[in-house]
């Protein structure tokens, strides 16, 4: 049996339960809030199991994207496919935190991660104006999506395999590169 790990990460009520429960056939909230040490401050975590072939499980877990709690991405890095940040469109509450989220991920780690901007509108922003303005980098997806929606939520992971695969061939590609460079 193989384990893929995902982490659904963002703001206060930007919708990562939601995206989580829209997608797993079972979801578990942690039974105690997870305290941290460098801010007076604990988030619930929770749980999604997804089959996705009678192998694989995709493990969802959602939590809160405060720097405080980063020290649990890297308890859960192992056989981590990538994040999803979700960011409320709609309310556009917390975009700050968002962007520095953002930021984070893009300085901490070379895991693909996509931004998903949930209950974007018609009228709103498109894709590449928010893609420049929440300053996410050129191979990073923006995913505009409703994560109450099955199957928009599902479009979300493929385009995160997507993002992965991408970078799993430059890295390759860079491999091959430098070793014909030191022969």
């Amino acid at each position: 049996m193989k384990l893929v790990n995902v982490i659904v990460t963002g703001s206060k009520s930007s919708g990562k339960s939601t995206f989580l429960k829209s997608l797993s056939q079972h979801v578990f909230t942690a039974p105690e809030e997870i305290s941290s040490e460098k801010a007076d401050s604990s988030c619930a975590v929770e749980y999604g199991r997804m089959q996705v072939d009678p192998d694989t499980f995709l493990y969802l877990v959602a939590l809160s994207g405060n720097e405080s709690f980063q020290f649990i991405w890297e308890r859960l890095a192992k056989g981590l496919l990538g994040f999803v940040v979700v960011f409320d469109a709609k309310g556009r509450t917390n975009e700050t935190e968002t962007k520095e989220l953002i930021r984070r991920l893009k300085n901490l780690t070379d895991t693909p991660f996509v931004v998903v901007f949930n209950r974007l509108g018609s009228d709103q922003a498109k894709p590449a104006e928010l893609k420049k303005e929440f300053r996410i980098p050129r191979e990073e997806q923006v995913i505009c999506c409703d994560v109450a929606d099955r199957k928009s939520a599902k479009n979300v992971l493929l385009a995160l395999l997507k993002v992965g695969v991408k970078q799993v061939k430059k890295m390759d590609g860079a491999a091959v590169a430098g070793s014909a460079v030191r022969k």
